[in-house]
């Protein structure tokens, strides 16, 4: 790894919101495997952003036998050449995340298939459309009940709210049942309780640990709150910045586009994407049912 010594360099440099920008790690090149790419399955996420993700002939590959890898988009599907039936190089990207990084075209056999990008969700059936000058495509139905799970996990997660007990399983059953449309719901679950002990898997003890760690994640702090409300492009780090600077969620709903921007990290697609999602009166009301709930946005020392 290699660093800078100076440490007024070091702030001036900052940090990123996962690693320094003072500093640098040297890896050895991941190892490499080959295999066959046996179909291709679209996701939803919580953005309605739809992912290939491949299907591989299982390998064993740096200890782990390795059956799916991202393939991130369709420029990157275009990039590689990709097709079904493909003879494909795979590594572990930081020896963690499965990935193809070539096709082996001199194995094609003729029977390969082409892989496109459907024009309807997998999961709902809403169009699916690439907005121009983005390399993601995505679902146009806000309630795609893909996008519902997603944002409700995103918002319970551990650098959210940090809800115990409401993994991926139970919010997936709370959604299927319609016990739970939005985050706000989650709030008012406690009046729902003689529905949820008819839930499979929610005893007594296991709905009062759940009641006391939603009651809990009330006082959560402003950038946890902000985090959670699944802005685009707004992560941990910038959660942070902002509650820094704003000190409270009504100070954040009032910036304009222009103090966005002059944020240190705050770049102008930051700014347009977090005022997009506090012009959108769906959201704003989303946060106001939040508070009402008793989710307080705990205020924060301005910096």
């Amino acid at each position: 790894q290699v660093k800078l010594n100076d440490f007024s360099q070091r702030d001036t440099l900052g940090i990123r919101s996962r690693s320094p920008r003072w500093a640098v790690a040297y890896k050895f090149p991941p190892r490499q495997a080959t295999t066959v790419l046996e179909d291709v399955e679209w996701s939803v996420g919580r953005t309605g952003a739809v992912t290939p993700i491949a299907h591989l002939e299982p390998v064993q590959l740096s200890g782990v036998t390795v059956r799916r890898a991202s393939l991130h988009n369709e420029d990157e599907i275009e990039r590689l050449g990709l097709m079904i039936g493909d003879t494909v190089v795979v590594e572990r990207a930081g020896d963690v995340i499965p990935d193809i990084v070539k096709v082996l075209a001199e194995k094609r056999t003729g029977g390969e298939k082409e892989i496109k990008l459907p024009s309807k969700c997998p999961v709902c059936g809403s169009q699916v459309v690439r907005p121009e000058g983005e390399v993601v495509a995505r679902c146009t139905n806000l309630s795609c009940p893909a996008q519902v799970k997603g944002r409700l996990e995103h918002f319970v997660s551990r650098n959210c709210m940090d809800i115990e007990g409401l993994g991926e399983r139970n919010v997936e059953l709370l959604v299927e049942k319609g016990f739970v449309k939005d985050p706000a719901d989650i709030y008012h679950l406690s009046e729902r309780r003689g529905e949820l002990e008819k839930l499979e898997g929610f005893g007594k003890k296991s709905i009062d640990n759940l009641l006391g760690a939603i009651e809990g994640s009330k006082k959560r702090p402003l950038w946890r709150c902000i985090n959670a409300l699944g802005i685009r492009h707004v992560g941990e780090h910038v959660s942070r910045v902002l509650a820094g600077h704003f000190g409270s969620i009504e100070s954040l709903i009032a910036a304009s586009r222009g103090e966005l921007e002059a944020i240190d990290e705050v770049g102008p697609v930051v700014a347009e994407s977090i005022r997009s999602f506090l012009d959108n009166e769906n959201n704003v009301d989303l946060i106001k049912r939040l508070s009402n709930a008793g989710v307080e946005f705990a205020p924060e020392e301005r910096d």
